[in-house]
């Protein structure tokens, strides 16, 4: 399985907003559609990035890991779409 950079995208919502709704909100998709991305990002890195807490999505420290280099690939995608 290849991974998308939507699901990324998705992946930083979720550590931002903390919940699969909230994400969802934030990237105008269901809900649904979040939770079905996250797991095709986690299956294609092999990780499980984040943990269900009573309070919502806690990033595991494999997340953790992954956070910084999702957001520098972000920052690099928003640099490009300015030029």
């Amino acid at each position: 399985m290849r991974m998308e950079w939507s699901d990324l995208r998705i992946f930083l919502a979720i550590a931002k907003e903390g919940s699969l709704s909230a994400a969802a909100r934030q990237l105008g998709q269901s809900q649904a559609t979040v939770g079905r991305r996250l797991r095709a990002l986690q299956e294609a890195i092999g990780q499980q990035l984040f943990l269900r807490t009573d309070d919502g999505f806690a990033l595991t420290d494999e997340g953790a890991a992954v956070l910084p280099r999702a957001e520098r690939i972000e920052g690099e995608t928003l640099a490009l779409q300015r030029e």
